[in-house]
């Protein structure tokens, strides 16, 4: 049974010429436990289909169901504080002068349970993100992770039907966000269902059953990480989510076993392809691991190394195919290539996906 349901909801700011169309036919179906990501670029309505869902924003047509509870539509509209759902702020939104212990007691008093029946509840909810000996202290005695969790807590003390995320590691270093990472991850339930909205794609992949891919106030594709990646739909879905590479090539075979022969140049390899075009003309998407380094006389690729980023474990390498077609590459290669400025480079594809629809289709 599906938790949430969006169904075609619109939203504009402003009135007449001048208003901005912030969701333009959104509809989305959720299920119990289900994480679903919200991923795209500033602009692209994430912040509003979130505002929508949580009751901060009216909608101007469509539905929104809760837990089978139209809590949305022309001429009704839930408040907020009724409709049983939990969020946690990029900006925390702790009161200052409340200790944690009251932040996160706070939801339980408004539905009515004095402190004593509230208590262990409260305590349950700091266990969960291990702040239970901070109880008594304030925010501005706490860290900014601290702070974040204290946010968690107070988001789930009230067994809510749907927590909502507004971005909330945006303001953490890359150590408290991948701690934060795990705390959510922890604190999934099969009774309640999340929505998470960032543009930090590896929050995303990371975290999400789904993700559904926003531009424009429209979702443009929802899948899950990996066929998001592996499997765009459209060409500004592959260049937005994990850098892919698009390249023009030519069928050099018939589709068979949800596979074609494709060819760049002289060079033959075999792509994913479930499109059912015939066009010998053809879009590849191709992520910057799909490529392996091998000898400069085997059958490739020739790529001249322009920019090198040391990554640890790894290189990030802007590179441009030599050639007719002097196409600007993305890739990530092993430590053990240590490419430098100005390197030619001899690669071999090894996964490839036929884009579906026409070369050059949105």
């Amino acid at each position: 049974m599906a938790r949430i349901k969006l169904q075609d909801v619109h939203k504009h700011y402003g009135r007449g010429a001048a208003a901005f169309h912030a969701l333009r036919g959104v509809s989305l179906e959720m299920y119990s436990g289900e994480f679903v990501a919200l991923l795209g670029p500033s602009g692209s309505g994430k912040t509003s289909l979130l505002r929508a869902v949580a009751g901060l924003e009216t909608i101007d047509s469509g539905s929104i169901e809760l837990a089978d509870d139209v809590v949305a539509a022309p001429g009704r509209h839930v408040l907020p504080e009724r409709r049983n759902v939990g969020v946690v702020f990029q900006g925390h939104a702790l009161w200052p002068h409340m200790t944690v212990f009251e932040n996160v007691l706070f939801p339980l008093r408004e539905s009515g349970l004095n402190e004593a029946q509230a208590r262990p509840r409260v305590m349950e909810a700091l266990a969960q993100v291990e702040l239970q000996a901070l109880a008594g202290r304030t925010p501005g005695e706490l860290s900014g992770g601290q702070k974040q969790r204290v946010a968690l807590a107070r988001a789930m003390v009230a067994n809510p039907r749907v927590i909502l995320f507004d971005e909330p590691l945006a303001s953490l270093d890359v150590e408290l966000r991948r701690d934060m990472m795990r705390h959510i991850d922890q604190l999934r339930r099969p009774d309640s269902s999340m929505i998470y909205i960032t543009h930090n794609q590896e929050e995303a992949l990371a975290l999400a059953d789904r993700v559904a891919v926003l531009f424009d106030g429209c979702i443009a594709q929802i899948d899950t990480p990996v066929r998001l990646c592996r499997e765009p739909q459209t060409e500004r879905v592959a260049r937005f989510v994990g850098a892919g590479n698009l390249l023009p090539a030519r069928r050099a075979g018939t589709a068979h076993n949800g596979c074609s022969q494709v060819a760049l140049g002289q060079y033959h390899f075999s792509a994913r392809d479930t499109s059912t075009g015939v066009s010998e003309t053809l879009q590849l998407c191709l992520g910057p691991t799909a490529f392996a380094l091998v000898g400069p006389d085997a059958p490739g690729l020739t790529v001249r190394v322009e920019h090198v980023f040391f990554q640890g474990s790894s290189y990030a390498v802007d590179a441009v195919l030599q050639g007719a077609l002097a196409v600007s590459l993305s890739l990530v290669l092993p430590f053990e290539t240590q490419p430098r400025r100005g390197d030619l480079l001899r690669l071999q594809v090894r996964d490839a996906w036929v884009m579906p629809g026409p070369p050059g289709s949105a």
